[in-house]
């Protein structure tokens, strides 16, 4: 919406209001449409306009605005093409199909009509015809012909038509004048939600709202306790009052702070804010139906979703501010309509709208509806350590011969065009699986190109075998999203990538694998009007600005614990090597420093390790040793309800003591918030490097070639980030008090001491058992 020297502007185009307003009918599975799609009636839009002759003026700009007593409405689209004759002006609105055109007749898709007419009225009204004719142009992706069906009508009739379109859309462009109006005045209004800034809040609020005033890219190294999701969220919704972004995206990669985020809305709008956010849920978590199907067939609340949803959408839009999971549900249950596709149709309204990364980034998931061009929207990217490994996922694909081969054999006889397709695919896997010289093996190769027309024709046939409907296996749906993620994935592809396939006996593999997601991300990000990244890990800063897609001019800001040093005990055992090599010599020696440690005092504790085959030896160790301690392990598969239950062990104590285990980089090792009492102290088994593997030689021997910086960069750093974000479990609040050993002899060595954060200055070395019980001992005894 714009704000106009007269009055509010709502700017809509011709096909999100057709689209919006007219849409009725079912969910059903021809909706999936893919990207290769998308992109292949671009190109045939180009080549039939190209072909059409001087008579032809195509992508024609069109615009009609429609005034009522307090806002305007502005209407904007672009014609695929006019054509001038002797005999009229004719509007051309193109459409590729995959139906047969002998099914295909006037009433085939009454919304294609309907985009259509809107830009006959507009352009009739604006060069004052009586009449002018419609054509719709149906070209066959499959067979290459067209079919053309030709109407003609008065401006009379356009206008009544374009009139009503615009009536019943009146309510909702009144609703976002009125909203936008409110919200503004609130957050004028509104004060930080505190009586005082803590240390450091002020300057990172500051700093993001600077960022989103000048359209800047910021970097925030914000320790635990500063309060960085109100410290980032206030001065986003501030610089919105000011219309200084459109929208504000919270990204999140864990569930638990994305209701922070909620909570930090919540407070806000407790002193005063009218503001309306959605948090979006996955797919999975929301469908209410247990067979997963998207279509009238199976599922109730796809059946007549659109002739429901937007009764639904303004239901909870009038009546709801902070929209989280359960109110949701509930709303989708009283209209009966998917929950999911309500999320997205919500969030056209919200202003803040709080989901995981890959609503943003994922080139197979992203919010196509916000994010295929951007526009005006402050991104702020929490736990911005994790995008890193978390854009290599997204922006990698790979396939698997069985895959193919257990849909050949499901297909069979149902798609005799996709069977072929998947032949071919399958004799690509075969002579990959020849070039192996041993039955299990793993090698990087070229880029496989001459399985690109197999794929691309694999999704062709499989779209056409949607359209038509029928029993489709779950199996083909997993295969057939892989092969849309894979062309995404190709169409990424530079030298940031390395391919490498896998034999395992007579499975085969291969893998497009982004080594380097620095560039897709900086692109990505250009398409907004600002980035903050932030998060209480950013160490060494020059690693994550460049795999983030930070460049030079860009902003960073680094902000000092804002806790007593006093209150953390900081200790590194640097004798003892944790190497793989070394560990069955050190389980017992870390077993006695661990049981130490712990009993100077009753509370909780956690132990991490590098992996879970070290933690369990240790463990076993460890509960031989002292089996009267109470001890809790991390499994290696746990699930809500599992990981819950190990949490709620965490109760404050004092007459026992309770010691966990649990493995760097998993579930508890961030991202849970164990305040006061609840945890006394950590201890760090080692440096947290990730296991070697092929995927991390690949990073190594890439950044070697561009830095020299390959080992830091594929296992240092993120080890180090790993490190510091178990250590960060112990210092949540200004009272909390507790010490952090950390176990390896890397720690003492230069290259890591150089990327320590500033509050683990004056750390204590530890030399001996007996050291450990009088340095925790005497930190204990001065807590009074």
């Amino acid at each position: 919406m714009e704000v106009t020297m007269d009055k509010p502007q709502v700017r809509i185009s011709v096909r999100n209001l057709v689209e919006f307003i007219l849409r009725s009918g079912d969910i059903n599975l021809s909706g999936y449409v893919s990207g290769q799609s998308m992109t292949e009636g671009t190109k045939i839009h180009k080549k039939l306009q190209k072909e059409a002759g001087i008579e032809y003026k195509p992508e024609v700009r069109l615009s009609y605005k429609k005034d009522y007593d307090s806002f305007c409405i502005l209407v904007e689209g672009i014609a695929d093409g006019i054509i001038t004759t002797d005999k009229g002006i004719t509007i051309d609105e193109i459409k590729t199909v995959r139906t047969p055109l002998e099914y295909v007749d006037e009433d085939y898709n009454l919304l294609h009509w309907a985009q259509a007419k809107c830009y006959a009225y507009m352009y009739a009204f604006q060069h004052e015809l009586g009449n002018i004719s419609i054509r719709l142009t149906y070209y066959n992706v499959n067979t290459s012909n067209i079919k053309y069906i030709v109407k003609d009508y008065t401006l009379s009739e356009l206008d009544t038509f374009f009139g009503e379109l615009l009536d019943k859309y009146f309510l909702w462009a009144k609703f976002e004048v009125s909203h936008r109006e409110s919200r503004n005045k609130s957050i004028e209004e509104l004060e930080f939600p505190f009586l005082n800034y803590r240390k450091g809040q002020r300057d990172l609020a500051a700093a993001v709202y600077y960022s989103i005033r000048d359209k800047k890219k910021l970097f925030a190294q914000a320790p635990t306790g500063i309060g960085k999701t109100i410290s980032v969220m206030f001065p986003a919704v501030k610089a919105m009052g000011q219309e200084m972004g459109e929208k504000i995206f919270y990204l999140t990669a864990k569930t638990v702070t994305r209701q922070v985020a909620e909570e930090a809305l919540q407070l806000m709008q407790q002193k005063g804010l009218d503001f309306k956010s959605i948090t979006i849920t996955s797919k999975e978590r929301l469908c209410p139906s247990r067979t997963r199907k998207c279509d009238a067939e199976h599922c109730a609340y796809a059946k007549g979703h659109y002739d429901r949803v937007n009764e639904a959408i303004m239901d909870i839009i009038v009546n709801e501010n902070i929209i989280t999971h359960d109110i949701l549900d509930a709303y989708s249950n009283k209209h009966m309509v998917c929950p999911f596709e309500y999320t997205l149709d919500i969030a056209e309204w919200a202003d803040c709208i709080i989901c995981d990364y890959n609503y943003v980034f994922d080139p197979r998931a992203y919010l196509r509806r916000f994010f295929e061009y951007g526009g005006d929207y402050t991104v702020l990217i929490d736990e911005a350590h994790n995008l890193v490994d978390r854009a290599r996922k997204m922006f990698s694909i790979e396939l698997t011969k069985k895959a193919f081969m257990k849909v050949k054999k499901e297909i069979k006889s149902k798609a005799p065009g996709i069977y072929d397709a998947l032949n071919s695919i399958n004799k690509f896997f075969i002579d990959l699986r020849k070039s192996f010289s041993r039955k299990f093996e793993e090698k990087v190769i070229d880029l496989p190109v001459e399985i690109y027309p197999h794929i691309e024709r694999f999704i062709d046939e499989s779209e056409a075998y949607l359209i038509k409907g029928g029993d489709i296996p779950e199996s083909f749906m997993e295969l057939f999203f892989d092969c849309i993620s894979f062309i995404a994935v190709y169409r990424l592809y530079d030298e940031r990538y390395v391919t490498y396939a896998v034999r395992e006996d007579d499975e085969v593999k291969f893998k497009l694998f982004c080594a380097d997601p620095s560039n897709i991300l900086f692109n990505i990000c250009k398409k907004m009007r600002a980035s903050v990244f932030f998060s209480a890990t950013l160490l060494p800063i020059n690693y994550y600005k460049y795999m983030l897609g930070g460049k030079e001019e860009d902003l960073f800001i680094r902000l000092s614990s804002p806790f007593k040093r006093s209150n953390l005990c900081l200790m590194i055992q640097g004798k003892i090597s944790t190497r793989y090599k070394d560990r069955e010599n050190s389980y017992k020696l870390i077993a006695l420093y661990i049981h130490e440690a712990v009993k100077q005092k009753n509370g909780n504790y956690l132990v991490f390790f590098p992996s879970y085959e070290y933690m369990k030896n240790v463990y076993k160790l460890y509960t031989e040793l002292w089996p009267e301690e109470q001890t809790i392990i991390q499994n290696d598969s746990m699930n809500d309800e599992e990981r819950e239950e190990f949490l709620s062990k965490f109760q404050p104590r004092n007459d026992i003591t309770l010691t966990a285990f649990a493995v760097m980089g998993g579930i508890f090792s961030e991202g849970i918030d164990l305040a006061g009492e609840r945890l006394s102290g950590t201890i760090i088994i080692g440096v947290g490097l990730p296991q070697l593997c092929l995927e991390r030689d690949i990073i190594s021997r890439y950044f070697n070639d561009i830095n020299a910086n390959g080992y830091e960069y594929a296992y240092m750093y993120p080890g180090m980030n790993r490190v510091l974000q178990a250590a960060g479990r112990v210092i949540r609040t200004e009272s909390d008090r507790g010490f952090v050993l950390l176990v390896d002899d890397r720690f003492l060595q230069s290259r890591y001491l150089e990327i320590f954060p500033p509050e683990w200055n004056g750390f204590k070395k530890v030399y001996s058992i007996d050291d450990v019980k009088r340095i925790i001992g005497d930190f204990w005894r001065n807590e009074y």
